[in-house]
């Protein structure tokens, strides 16, 4: 019998207005909200404001993908507050970075203590987690139920993660609502990087039987409801499909990490400039077809997802999609595919990958 272990400790809550609630879950504690400047501008920072008292500062301006020095900054005008508690309302972004201003150091107010941490230069002792409470806007990082943070670092083209258990929020609160406002390219990108978190922690060294359920369960929504999703935006009952495929990935990967196709995005996305989501996830036909055969229970997996014939329907979903899978399309050449190849030896979720690389075909 196979053994394994699973760890989650983060409260979800789930449903239709479920922000409502927020009030109960900070508690009286001081509450430091980070977002960006379009939940502003629509009323949800004074939305959320009218629900708890408990809000004594706000940091608005999280940009997408933002810089390490940008996330200094955002840190640097955090701490001029003093706070016990952050609320991440926002996509994967503000997700992360409320995570890097959660690390706390005992006399550092600009970030740059905690940069070191990431690096593994600074000791964690120095160090106080504050809680999060995780309000994801987008259904795809799943950051809100990750211990890890995405840092990216444009100047040396390199992506970082910051990783500590502490880093698990405290609670995750899904509010479908706060989905339905995402235009068409954003749904695609953030749900495709929903698929690429499932299969990833499927075709992985440390998949359980809890993390492949989690992960098929997850997978099965986005192939079933994204298409039609991307032909009525405004549909709760397809937002909320795809938002639980979001949280089931997170319930999957937060315990496997992912593998060869994130560790190939992270090259495609500094160095050609396409967006995450779609770097991540426009290989996965190609990865798929790699993989089948390798292992018994990772064909049985792939094939509950996309049926029987899983490399054609694989194709065919991103078809539906509208998203190519050809990286000519993306104006990366065969010469450019072996830089991504050659890149994966500095990246640790190639580490994860039980994709033979001999079998990944340009």
């Amino acid at each position: 019998m196979s053994s394994f272990k699973y760890y989650m400790p983060t409260k979800i809550v789930f449903g239709e207005n479920s922000l409502k609630q927020i009030d109960e879950f900070t508690m009286g504690r001081r509450t430091l909200l980070v977002t960006s400047a379009g939940f502003v501008k629509r009323g949800v920072v004074k939305q959320i404001q009218s629900y708890t008292s408990n809000i004594v500062a706000v940091v608005s301006e999280v940009q997408s993908h933002p810089d390490i020095s940008d996330i200094k900054e955002l840190y640097a005008e955090a701490y001029k507050h003093d706070f016990d508690i952050v609320v991440a309302l926002g996509g994967g972004s503000v997700l992360d970075v409320s995570k890097f201003l959660a690390v706390a150091h005992s006399t550092d107010k600009t970030g740059v203590m905690v940069e070191k941490l990431m690096h593994k230069k600074e000791n964690i002792e120095n160090f106080n987690i504050k809680p999060i409470i995780s309000i994801p806007t987008t259904a795809g990082t799943s950051s809100e139920v990750t211990p890890w943070a995405t840092i990216w670092d444009n100047q040396d083209k390199r992506k970082y993660s910051l990783h500590l258990p502490e880093l698990f929020s405290e609670v995750a609160l899904y509010d479908p609502i706060l989905t339905l406002s995402l235009p068409r390219e954003i749904t695609v990108q953030t749900t495709l990087d929903a698929l690429s978190h499932s299969l990833e922690s499927i075709w992985n060294k440390n998949a359980s039987e809890i993390t492949i359920a989690y992960a098929v369960k997850a997978a099965q929504k986005i192939v079933k409801n994204l298409p039609l999703l991307l032909n009525d935006l405004n549909n709760v009952q397809y937002r909320t499909e795809i938002l639980k495929a979001c949280m089931y990935a997170g319930m999957a990967f937060s315990n496997t990490q992912t593998a060869v196709a994130h560790a190939m995005s992270y090259s495609i996305t500094l160095n050609h400039g396409i967006p995450h989501g779609i770097a991540c996830s426009f290989t996965l036909p190609m990865l798929l077809k790699a993989v089948m055969g390798v292992d018994k229970r990772v064909d049985k997996a792939l094939k509950s997802i996309f049926g029987e014939q899983a490399e054609v329907e694989s194709v065919n979903f991103f078809k539906k999609v509208d998203v190519s899978i050809d990286f000519k399309d993306y104006n990366m050449q065969k010469a450019d595919f072996d830089v991504v190849l050659g890149n994966l030896s500095r990246e640790q979720r190639l580490q994860n990958s039980i994709v033979p690389l001999e079998n990944i075909k340009y």
